[in-house]
């Protein structure tokens, strides 16, 4: 895991959807909960590591299909600097180029990303580009 820098810690929660309690699988056994299988799945999140991607940290299951999951966050977004209409320093250049780098490293591990919305893009004090797909 790379170090935080500017970064805090961040707790965002969620539920899985249930299953309903009487259906079995084709085997006859009980259905394995949504929440087990998003644990598991996680795994490979946390393995991920980029310069320019939020770590995610831990998970955690809770009753009733209630998931708390623990990532790198940082307060500023490039959509919240846009929203104020404040001068970036970040040059679009720059912001292309990073998020290509951060898209080529999604693309190698397979998974789905929202890149294209700017609330993912997350800036540290220094205004440097990180993205946290939630």
């Amino acid at each position: 895991m790379f170090p935080l820098k500017d970064a805090e810690m961040g707790a965002f929660t969620f539920f899985a959807s249930a299953l309903p309690h009487d259906v079995c699988g084709s085997n006859g056994l009980p259905l394995t909960p949504n929440s087990i299988k998003i644990l598991g799945r996680f795994q490979i999140l946390k393995t991920i590591t980029h310069p320019r991607l939020c770590q995610y940290v831990d998970i955690s299951r809770g009753k009733h299909e209630r998931l708390v999951v623990v990532a790198e966050h940082c307060e500023q977004s490039l959509e919240d600097l846009l929203r104020e209409r404040k001068p970036v320093r970040v040059t679009v250049l720059k912001i292309s180029q990073r998020t290509i780098s951060i898209a080529e490293v999604i693309h190698e591990t397979l998974m789905g990303s929202r890149l294209c919305l700017a609330a993912v893009h997350q800036l540290d004090g220094k205004h440097n580009l990180t993205y946290l797909d939630e």
